[in-house]
């Protein structure tokens, strides 16, 4: 068998280029490119997919690459989110992304939109009126952003992807139709097939990196290092790595402008690890670590300006949605440990539960970033007591899966714990290979929904570093 073939050019585009280079000018806690002797506990499962010695360094070379890829797809995923849902750049009603894609690909006779689906572009259909008018108001507003933190940085970014202004109408308008593609498979073509999630699964595998983020990811770890804490209640914690951190500038349903874009695990995580009696603010030393480097740069700043933090669930309560009573109840006490003065949480209308309080000047200085592609690279000279990457792996194909794995096994330290979120039964054989046996696994309702199949829940797994390991 042969390694699956790039499915993006080999050629950078500029955008990309440049993404390459903020990358490596960011200052990094010795993170090095993987060699095929860095992986030996996973090659077993690299040489089944058709790597070997010979041919790592380039598949390396080429993920990386297409890392950076996605990396751009993602930051354009959440431009073209914003567009259609912020009533800052228009006053026209917002549109729900995944109903914007269902008009629009439902609007096709049979024969086109599967042409469209399988990617061919003369299949493609025009940005309907009400986007292309959006269009205009986000390039109108994004001349001036102002203090608006996200006109901002969607301003750089269209500097970046588009240089030529006399082409970014045009380009916004092909990315707004690749997003709705992919939204249409994953909402409804992907819902029709026999495996549902499966083959949502797989459109995660070839998808741009997204940075949304939420503190229901916060609840499940907050739920593993409980487990931990039971498990061995001598236990602590000093030294933590968080994976993909992320940052919520403009998720796919349910922007909120009132608030400023913010990455919330690493709070959670301190939050957790205080509360839970297995660290203190003061003596935690907590790595964050993002392959965008917009990501970086937002937490390289907090440790001298600690930022305030609104804590809301996104899920909102409603006739037809009701969420766990463990779940709100982590909403009402999330964040005493990072803040001198927490607020308790409070309905924030709409359905919306939560708080707003300010990081102290200690919990901030707990918190130092770095860029990492997980995949690629990994921190060569340091070791964690903890390594949190949950919301990534599903990003990852087998091949990309293992190499994470095997890095993370090894920026652990002897008796270290990892927890993730990611179901793949592969994940449990990559992860006791690398000398991560699998401890317990949690899985956790936070909402129920009238008539729903299922209520929505997540999972979280503990594996532990052998202490042999090395």
């Amino acid at each position: 068998m042969t390694p699956r073939p790039s499915r993006r050019a080999a050629a950078l585009p500029a955008f990309v280029a440049a993404l390459a280079a903020g990358l490596l000018a960011t200052p990094r806690a010795g993170s090095v490119r993987i060699a095929w002797r860095d992986v030996a506990p996973v090659q077993a499962t690299l040489r089944a997919s058709g790597l070997g010695e010979a041919s790592f360094d380039a598949y390396v070379a080429r993920v990386a690459a297409e890392n950076l890829q996605r990396v751009r797809e993602g930051d354009l995923d959440h431009l073209v989110y914003y567009l259609l849902q912020s009533t800052r750049i228009s006053s026209a009603p917002a549109i729900e992304p995944a109903l914007s894609a269902r008009h629009l690909l439902e609007s096709l006779d049979a024969d086109r939109r599967a042409a469209f689906l399988r990617g061919d572009g003369a299949a493609a259909p025009s940005a309907p009126p009400e986007v292309t008018t959006r269009i205009a108001a986000l390039l109108r507003a994004v001349q001036t952003p102002g203090e608006e933190a996200r006109l901002t940085s969607f301003s750089a970014l269209l500097d970046t992807a588009y240089p030529d202004p006399a082409t970014r109408a045009a380009g916004v308008a092909a990315e707004y139709l690749r997003v709705m593609r992919f939204l249409y498979q994953k909402e409804f073509v992907a819902q029709r097939v026999a495996a549902p999630a499966a083959a949502v699964a797989e459109l995660y595998r070839h998808r741009g990196l997204s940075t949304d983020t939420a503190i229901e990811a916060g609840y499940v770890v907050h739920l593993g290092l409980g487990v931990l804490k039971a498990l061995e209640p001598a236990r602590r914690v000093r030294r933590v790595l968080i994976v993909g951190p992320g940052l919520d500038l403009a998720p796919r349903t349910g922007l909120d402008e009132s608030a400023a874009p913010e990455s919330y695990q690493p709070w959670a995580v301190l939050d957790s690890l205080v509360s839970l009696g297995l660290g203190t603010a003061g003596d935690l030393d907590i790595v964050a670590a993002d392959i965008n480097p917009r990501v970086v740069a937002h937490l390289a700043r907090v440790r001298e300006h600690p930022p305030l933090l609104r804590l809301a669930s996104s899920l909102r309560e409603s006739p037809s949605l009701s969420l766990s009573p463990e779940y709100r109840d982590y909403v009402d006490r999330v964040g005493g440990a990072v803040s001198n003065a927490a607020a308790p949480a409070r309905d924030l209308g709409n359905g919306q539960r939560g708080k707003t309080l300010s990081v102290s000047p200690l919990a901030a200085r707990a918190v130092r970033a770095t860029a990492l592609d997980i995949v690629t690279q990994r921190l060569d000279d340091e070791r964690f007591d903890l390594i949190v990457a949950t919301n990534i792996l599903p990003y990852f194909d087998d091949p990309q899966l293992a190499l994470a794995v095997a890095n993370i096994a090894a920026m652990l330290a002897p008796g270290g714990a990892f927890l993730h979120n990611e179901q793949r039964p592969l994940i449990g054989d990559l992860a006791a290979a690398a000398g991560l046996p699998l401890q317990q696994s949690r899985h956790a309702v936070i909402a129920t929904v009238t008539g729903a199949r299922a209520p929505l829940y997540d999972s979280v797994f503990l594996h532990v570093r052998r202490a042999a390991a090395r």
